[in-house]
């Protein structure tokens, strides 16, 4: 039954992404969904699962074309990986551990997106991509957590499912 309610909410975050989102980006900054949900399934269900989901969003991110293909694939994998594996220690908190996760990974990705199209196309400014790109997507991205965070969180409530 996961599953399916997963399937269904990538599905749902992807046309968001890639439609709605659009009309509330701010100075051509737009907030990250899928990035969202695949800390909250970390969080929830663990590196296992957290791993499944990031690289089923990152292909599904890959093939919409939100950046270079086989980036988001690997950028959120391993976050769903490494925040399963960190929650286990800290997600005692809730929501606040959300949104620092989600901070954290949004400018993790930022840097691993700058650092791929750095080898590829030669873009040497590092300060203008972390404070005009960066550090204001994540900022936008932290604040679209907690509605995603607290929804995911009754939805697993019935499905039954526990943190961490």
């Amino acid at each position: 039954m996961r599953t399916v309610v997963y399937t269904i909410s990538v599905i749902l975050l992807t046309a968001l992404q890639s439609t709605l989102i659009n009309y509330i980006q701010i100075f051509g900054i737009k907030p990250n969904l899928l990035l969202i949900f695949v800390v909250c399934v970390a969080l929830f269900g663990g590196s296992i699962e957290g791993g499944m989901v990031g690289l089923f969003c990152g292909v599904v991110a890959d093939i919409i074309g939100h950046g270079a293909f086989g980036v988001n694939s690997l950028a959120y994998l391993y976050i769903g990986v490494i925040v399963g594996y960190l929650a286990i220690t800290f997600f005692r908190g809730g929501a606040i551990v959300a949104i620092g996760f989600v901070f954290c990974t949004s400018i993790i990705c930022g840097l691993l997106y700058y650092t791929f199209t750095y080898f590829m196309w030669g873009d040497t400014n590092l300060f203008l991509a972390l404070f005009r790109k960066i550090i204001p997507e994540s900022i936008y991205t932290t604040a679209i957590t907690l509605p995603i965070y607290f929804l995911f969180e009754k939805i697993n409530f019935r499905l039954g499912v526990r943190k961490g």
